[in-house]
């Protein structure tokens, strides 16, 4: 799968709270950071999602820039979103940067950020 494919598939996978798919697409080691500067792992992200903490509604994405180079890659995405979040019903527009790498053939996310544009 090429990275361009796998940053639509996490789209996808927050759209749906896919634990499962988020899962095998996250690194075990991946650090996001939010706007407020917040920093969470992959078990704070899973566990939002799991519990319904977190509920994207939705995620339209606007623009999408891919760079690849072997075993790394950065996507940076525009996307609007609408979620709730803790009981609290959010709408942003938001850039995701997001850096991946290949582990065992398959494209991960390592570390993220997310601000609003």
């Amino acid at each position: 799968m090429d990275l361009h494919t796998a940053e639509r598939q996490l789209q996808a996978a927050q759209r749906a709270g896919d634990v499962e798919a988020l899962d095998a697409l996250l690194h075990p080691r991946v650090v996001g950071a939010g706007p407020d500067g917040s920093v969470f792992t992959k078990g704070d992200d899973l566990d939002g999602y799991r519990s319904g903490a977190l509920r994207i509604t939705s995620l339209v994405e606007e623009s999408l820039d891919v760079q690849e180079d072997a075993e790394t890659g950065v996507t940076r995405t525009v996307a609007a979103v609408d979620a709730v979040q803790g009981g609290v019903v959010l709408s942003a527009r938001l850039r995701y940067t997001r850096l991946w790498v290949r582990a065992d053939g398959n494209w991960r996310v390592l570390a993220a950020t997310f601000v609003p544009v």
